[in-house]
């Protein structure tokens, strides 16, 4: 399967799996999203629902919607979601099998809400490469749908768009496209995740749905590949060591040599700060 979706990969520059992520730790997520959005009113006073939606637009009363976004994922990230998200077995092998054993993933992501009201602005984009917002061609962007149902806005993407190298642009849009090119609509669903480069148009579809669509887009890299964008300026956690890398951790210094290390002591590789 992972040889399949690699081609896929290769071929259009994105790659759809269906059913990569385990539905109870998305679950989790909505659990972890709505609880926030309670302790914000609980903090102000507000009366709660157990609905997400009416939780979040009373939210959006109190704060801004950027404010409001980052203040949800540091939740899901520092309680150590995404990094469960990210290492569900299919999304884990396949991210082995296309970038390497030796993995880590954007910390200070941010959830990506729309909501019916939007207009295509700072939170609805029009065709955009993430290389445009300092992601590296040798990083690779996970996008992971968390509150999503029927007439939500999926992913759109351009086919073969990340063979056109780095496209021209302005005010965030592209200046000039070709004359003929072939899109897709994802599919998706909650449990799905489409993982894509950086340099793959794509963008948010029309929302239709009175709910807010949540979604989680984040980075994640080898971390022997070179920095090619802003990554330095991004915050990474360890998600993955190959035996390489664990070695090294073992014998404690770039000389590879034991004697300034207790082997005796426990090497814990789960980076989880």
């Amino acid at each position: 399967m992972n040889q399949r979706l690699n081609l896929q990969l290769i071929e259009n520059g994105y790659v759809h799996i269906p059913d990569g992520i385990d539905k109870r730790l998305i679950k989790i997520a909505q659990e972890n999203i709505n609880d926030s959005l309670k302790k914000i009113l609980i903090s102000k006073k507000k009366d709660v629902s157990e609905k997400y939606d009416i939780n979040f637009y009373n939210c959006l009363k109190i704060l801004p919607q950027y404010e409001l976004q980052v203040l949800l994922t540091q939740n899901i990230v520092g309680n150590n979601i995404v990094y469960q998200i990210l290492r569900s077995k299919k999304i884990l092998d396949f991210l082995i099998s296309s970038i390497g054993p030796d993995l880590e993933y954007e910390s200070n992501c941010e959830l990506n809400i729309i909501t019916i009201e939007e207009k295509r602005d700072y939170f609805v984009k029009k065709y955009h490469q993430e290389f445009w917002s300092g992601v590296g061609i040798a990083s690779m962007m996970l996008w992971i749908p968390i509150y999503f149902e029927p007439n939500m806005a999926s992913v759109e993407f351009i086919k073969k768009s990340h063979t056109w190298g780095h496209i021209p642009h302005k005010n965030r849009e592209p200046i000039k496209l070709p004359n003929k090119y072939e899109t897709e609509i994802i599919k998706a669903k909650e449990g799905s995740a489409v993982l894509t480069g950086s340099l793959t148009l794509h963008k948010s579809g029309r929302h239709k749905h009175s709910k807010p669509r949540i979604a989680l887009p984040v980075v994640v890299r080898n971390f022997y590949y070179p920095k090619t964008g802003n990554e330095d300026l991004m915050e990474f956690r360890r998600l993955n060591w190959s035996y390489y890398s664990k070695l090294r951790k073992i014998l404690g210094n770039p000389h590879l040599s034991p004697f300034r290390t207790d082997l005796k002591r426990t090497i814990n590789l789960e980076d989880k700060d």
